[in-house]
């Protein structure tokens, strides 16, 4: 089996792991807040990357090593990423639902590939850029939505810190980022896993920094639901399961192409909306038509 196609399949099963976050977050929101959702599923990645690292010494001990500014763009990479960009992205889907809010995580490949260009001239084919401005327009198409752009909260408000385009762009802009320090880290350092629980565990202290009542925060998640804690657990297993596939397949692929399958959640969000979601988007020519687009600019860039 070829790097390019290790690095091709990763991607494909971070899509499948961020599809299944996105998903169980819209079915978590009613039973916790995002606040201590957020904190029991950065927990969860911290735990999970944890017992990985731990297993992986216990099965085939190997001399893990050291790379002191791969460590730190690890840590950046959990700030953008893992807070901000999650933090963001979990409050669009609490207010607007998958659909609407995973439309705007196309705008991750995009910002990447400019980062990639720019920082670490990091150039695609002619073949592979026409793949990725067909997925974005496909995805674009599939997520349009009369209004959905509009500043100020569905539900009246007019504040932009409440509004779609605040949250949705603010997020692709801050996962773009912690991407592009993940590939980087990774190339230098070939550690993944230790890579995303750096990241996880960045995050995580941060959020909690920020937390109000923090001193509380023990006794909210005993008081808490027990089927949103387990909700956002599973959340957590998504999201860590995501990262990881992600990091890795981008020591085999370009950064900008690994992110743009992983970001395609939209072709999968749809349809798993429209059978466990009573509120979900009707089939439409639109839909169809423009899944259709992005995949087979996928499949173009694969095929590149």
């Amino acid at each position: 089996m070829s790097d390019e196609l290790i690095g091709y399949l990763l991607a494909v099963c971070s899509l499948s792991s961020f599809t299944l976050s996105i998903m169980v977050t819209r079915l978590a929101s009613p039973h916790l807040s995002m606040t201590l959702g957020f904190v029991v599923s950065t927990a969860v990645n911290v735990l999970v990357a944890s017992l990985i690292v731990v297993a992986d010494q216990v099965w085939q001990p190997h001399p893990i090593g050291w790379h002191a500014q791969a460590f730190w763009a690890f840590v950046a990479a959990g700030v953008c990423a893992t807070f901000m960009g999650r933090w963001l992205f979990y409050e669009a889907v609490s207010r607007f639902g998958p659909e609407r809010t995973s439309v705007f995580q196309i705008g991750i490949p995009v910002f990447t590939a400019a980062l990639a260009w720019l920082l670490f001239d990091e150039r695609l084919s002619l073949p592979a850029l026409v793949g990725m401005a067909l997925s974005v327009t496909g995805l674009l198409i599939v997520g349009h939505k009369r209004g959905a752009l509009r500043l100020g909260s569905s539900g009246g408000g007019g504040s932009l810190a409440n509004s779609l385009l605040i949250l949705g762009f603010g997020s692709s802009a801050a996962y773009a980022s912690g991407n592009l320090m993940r590939g980087y880290a990774v190339r230098e350092w070939p550690e993944p896993v230790i890579g995303a629980l750096v990241g996880a565990v960045a995050g995580l202290i941060l959020h909690v920094a920020i937390t109000p009542g923090k001193g509380d925060l023990l006794a909210q998640l005993m008081r808490a639901s027990r089927r949103g804690l387990l909700m956002f657990a599973v959340v957590g297993l998504g999201n860590i399961g995501g990262q990881i596939f992600s990091i890795a397949s981008m020591r085999y692929i370009p950064i900008s192409i690994a992110v743009l399958i992983g970001m395609c959640t939209p072709l999968l969000v749809f349809p798993l909306s429209r059978l466990m979601l009573a509120d979900s988007e009707p089939w439409t020519f639109k839909l169809l038509g423009g899944s259709t687009l992005a995949l087979a600019g996928i499949v173009l860039v694969v095929m590149r």
